[in-house]
This record gives C-alpha cells, structure tokens and sequence, in this order.
C-alpha cells in the first residue's frame, strides 16, 4: 500500500510538472479519497511546525494561497525576498513536501514584494521570476512569458474533471482606496469606479476561457477574500464590480470552491453555488475580530489553522484544522455533493 501511494504521488507531481498550464490526469481509480490541504501566510522567522503537520496528513495536493513567505524589499537586488525563500527552502519538511507532494502556488502581497501592492509596484517582474524559480516551474510554461502568475489545471478524478483556476489578484490590480474617516475602523473603503480592476483585461479575458470549458468541479484559487462584505481589509469588494462581475461569472456554473487567505483568521462563507473557505494563517499571529457577516457559515477562527479537503466519488468534506499539530479537532466543516 505505501508503495502505491507514493507511486500515485509521484505520477500526479510528475503529470503537473508537465502539464502544468494545460491538462493533468490522475489515476484514481483504485483509490477511495483524494485529499487537498490548502493555506496561507507562513513566516519563515516563525517556527514551522505546520509543514510536519501538513506531511502527517498525507495529502495528494498541497494549494498555497499567498503569503508563503515574508519577504517584502524595496530595491532591485530583493535581498530580503531571495533570503526568505532561501530560510524556507532550508526547512526539512518543507525540503520533503517539495520533493514528494505537488504544489500549487499563488502569491500575495508579502511574496510579491510590498504590503498590499498591486500594478505599480515597480519590482513585480522580480519577484515573478524568483517566485517561478523557487516553486521550479518549468521554463517552457506559459507564466515565464506573459504578465502575472495566474495558471490553470485540470485533474481527472474519479471520472470527474476537477479545474483549479490560480488567479494573480496583485500584478494587475488597481490601489485601493484609503479610508479617511477615522471614525471608520477601516482601512479601505468601496470603490464604485467601474474602470478599476483586481485581474485586468487580459487576465478577466483568460479567466471567461477557461470557465466556458466542461468541468464538473471549479476551485478558484484567490489570494484575498471573495465573498465577505463585512471588513475593511484587502477584500473583492474593495472594487465593488469586480466582484459583482466575478461572481456574476460564477454563477453561470454549477458548484465553486473558492480558496483564500491573507485575513489571519479563518471562515467558511456561501453564496448561492459558491462556497468559500479561508484558511489563515499557517504561523503567523491570527486576530480576534468580531464580525457580523451573513454569508459566513459558523464562528471566525482565531487559532492557527490550515484547510482540508477529501473528495471521493460523490461527496467533497471541507475543514478547517490546527496547522500546529495534527489532533482530532476540527474548527469547522461542511459536506457537499458534487
């Protein structure tokens, strides 16, 4: 059995090394479950118990949703960046996810380069290509070429076609606006421009491609939060039609997953067929807000925590759990059929 687990893992690694920008196949037909764990915001300063905790689940994926580490800089050498992916780099059990579990990485705002940055940060292209080489991603695939990191993949599971869309949520994105009333315990306001964008032309061009092709499932990869209106972070509704847009989309199709972080708290929110699952942070410090949202489904979580998902023939089961040590306690979960 050990043996046919990592052969299995070792075909799906080496079909999404391969097929990284196009189709990858995984035989499971002899196997009862396939497990996702997915997160965000790892310090490499912090200790890193969670990659060990991540190894003793024994999943087939792992998603990293951004944050992955801390490495903001300010100058053309990004010394700051290529130590923070060297320390990590460092790490044993990371050393061994790399070498044994496929990856699927996005980045956010603390790995591209500069809290909260978008297109004008003048270093982007910098930290694509440190972020292309750390995660070795082919130098034939497609995001060596054009702008931003955003990706698709298909995994054939249990004769279901599963489409993982990795949005880029900060190469294109326009500045959000800054509140200035301090009566507001916000940092950012909606902004109603309708020529204001997080994905920009290109990007929202591909992304109605992909979604016009047959799946049976769609988990889109976002680096900040889809759903919730309720904060006064780094959030869709900052630009408040592109997530009408976004989710206007999402509505033509039949059941989505989104997978978020940046927030350093965790929830599970639903909207119509979308469900949405935000899992932060992996070590970092998490918050104790209190927010009122109506699309969340049960309690913010304020422990460390990461995100898992079993899907088999019929049923996909979603919790959120400790990324510091693997125990029977669960935060919170959901059951869907697909």
């Amino acid at each position: 059995m050990m043996n046919n687990t990592i052969n299995r893992r070792v075909l799906i690694k080496s079909l999404l090394l391969l097929f990284s920008s196009k189709f990858t196949l995984a035989d499971s037909n002899n196997h009862k479950k396939f497990t996702i764990i997915f997160g965000s915001c790892s310090n490499q300063n912090n200790k890193m118990i969670h990659w060990k905790t991540i190894i003793d689940y024994k999943p087939d994926l792992l998603i990293l949703l951004g944050d992955n580490v801390y490495g903001d800089f300010n100058n053309e050498s990004a010394n700051q960046l290529k130590q923070a992916y060297k320390k990590l780099s460092q790490n044993s059990s990371f050393q061994y996810i790399k070498n044994n579990i496929p990856i699927i990485p996005i980045w956010d705002d603390h790995d591209y380069g500069i809290n909260d940055g978008g297109k004008n940060w003048e270093y982007k292209n910098i930290a694509k290509k440190l972020f292309l080489d750390f995660f070795s991603v082919d130098s034939s695939d497609v995001r060596h070429e054009r702008d931003g990191i955003y990706n698709s993949n298909d995994i054939l599971l249990f004769n279901k076609k599963i489409k993982i869309v990795s949005l880029d949520t900060r190469y294109f994105k326009d500045d959000f606006i800054l509140n200035q009333d301090r009566s507001l315990n916000k940092k950012y306001i909606i902004d109603y421009d309708k020529n204001k964008t997080i994905l920009g032309k290109e990007q929202w061009n591909w992304l109605n491609n992909e979604l016009k092709k047959k799946y049976d499932l769609l988990i889109l990869l976002s680096s900040f939060q889809v759903l919730s209106t309720s904060h006064g972070w780094e959030k869709w509704n900052n630009i408040f039609y592109e997530r009408e847009k976004l989710l206007k989309l999402l509505n033509k199709n039949r059941l989505s997953l989104i997978l978020s972080g940046d927030r350093h708290l965790a929830g599970i929110y639903n909207y119509k067929n979308i469900f949405e699952i935000t899992a932060s942070s992996f070590n970092q410090r998490t918050f104790n807000s209190v927010e009122k949202d109506n699309l969340r489904v049960g309690d913010l979580i304020n422990k460390n925590n990461f995100g898992l998902i079993e899907l088999n023939k019929s049923n996909i089961e979603i919790k959120v759990v400790p990324s510091e040590r693997k125990t029977k306690e669960v935060f919170n979960s959901i059951i869907l059929k697909y």
